[in-house]
């Protein structure tokens, strides 16, 4: 008998490129998640492979927000969001029966035509063929990926699995975000009682100045003295009112999806929306900051800008945060009017500075402020990671 080679034949051996394709997909994304990144780095990823592997011409990932309403919250295209690329929906609504059903069968839908019956198209202009991912994690929808092609979409069983794995995976990061949220939120609770505490102990001792100078006008004191105990009595009611109002609006810090990143940005876009003009570079920053260090951040950040747009005068607030050399710094400065020089000293008669400064060495970390140049204040708070 002659020799034979054996070949392989047929379409099994064009899928093995395919197949490698999609498992290195796979195992990337995992690689992606076992790292822990950010929730929009890991989805932005997540995205990415499943639209390359699967030749899709876009993938966008639709998050719930508080009332449940899905909104966009990352984006791959082929054309990086350039003209040709379609606009997805800022928010999806679906019908709550049907989409139930969809989530129950965790398997992708492909439509080559609108699917009033389930969700509006999410693409503008609309593609020739779409589809929807449900995100389950525990029995819960955590999410939605929508993609589309500018062909019909044809997933084979390979192709069905793959992107119900990514799917997975994906889901797992965005509960494993939530997860993370939820710390962070129970941290910045306990916070918000340590503050509740701060609160009671500064009114405490404005409304005992405001109760002396009340018992001593009772009392007819004559002209002069009386004069003098009511603008007492007038600054210790205002710095009670300037008290309640800056930890009620400390009250108001939000716990993004994201990381610390997220967090700061959303505290700055407050201050903003406020009428305060602000600038913010983050630098290369972990994803996995402890939840009593973030909250810290949050807590100086957004005491730093009241200051500026309460008392300040400034025009700007410059805000920069960076992780080196295992340790996290926030610098917050502003070309106002500078701060007193009882502040700059131990600042122990300046209630918000004291708050920063205990809110600092609670994880290790230390708190300056000095003048800016050429004149305004930069505060500098600096943390260790570890």
């Amino acid at each position: 008998m002659g020799d034979h080679t054996v070949q392989r034949q047929g379409p099994s051996a064009a899928l093995v490129p395919e197949v490698l394709t999609r498992l290195g997909a796979i195992a990337r994304v995992a690689r992606a998640l076992v790292e822990v990144g950010a929730l929009a780095q890991l989805a932005e990823h997540a995205l990415s492979e499943m639209r390359e592997a699967l030749g899709l011409d876009v993938a966008v990932l639709y998050l719930p927000d508080a009332t449940g309403q899905q909104r966009l919250q990352a984006y791959s295209s082929t054309s990086a969001g350039g003209p040709s690329a379609p606009e997805a929906r800022q928010e999806l609504s679906f019908d709550a029966e049907a989409w139930r059903l969809v989530v129950l069968g965790g398997q992708p839908l492909v439509f080559t035509a609108p699917a009033t019956w389930l969700v509006a198209t999410p693409f503008e202009p609309a593609p020739a063929s779409w589809l929807a991912m449900p995100l389950v994690s525990e029995q819960e929808l955590v999410g939605v990926v929508m993609a589309a092609a500018p062909t019909p979409i044809s997933l084979d069983p390979a192709g069905v699995g793959m992107i119900t794995l990514l799917g997975d995976l994906l889901a797992a990061g965005v509960a494993n975000a939530r997860l993370r949220q939820r710390i962070l939120r129970a941290e910045v609770e306990r916070e918000r009682a340590r503050l509740g505490a701060e609160v009671h102990d500064g009114l405490a001792q404005d409304l005992a100045l405001a109760l002396r100078e009340l018992a001593l006008l009772e009392a007819e004191p004559p002209a002069e003295q009386g004069r003098a105990s009511r603008a007492r009595l007038r600054a210790a009611v205002e710095s009670a009112h300037r008290l309640v109002r800056a930890r009620l609006e400390d009250l108001e810090v939000t716990v993004p999806l994201g990381g610390i990143q997220a967090a700061v940005e959303d505290l700055c876009a407050k201050h903003e929306r406020g009428g305060l003009a602000v600038r913010l570079r983050c630098g290369s920053l972990p994803s996995d900051v402890a939840p009593e260090t973030t909250a810290v951040v949050l807590r100086v950040l957004g005491e730093a800008l009241a200051n500026v747009q309460t008392h300040a005068a400034a025009s700007i607030a410059a805000v920069d945060l960076d992780a080196q050399d295992g340790e996290l710094a926030l610098v917050v400065s502003d070309d106002g009017l500078g701060v007193s020089d009882d502040a700059l000293g131990a600042g122990e008669g300046h209630f918000g500075i004291t708050i920063m400064r205990a809110r600092a060495r609670s994880v290790d970390g230390s708190l300056t402020i000095e003048p800016a140049a050429p004149h305004g204040t930069r505060l500098t708070l600096r943390v260790p990671l570890s």
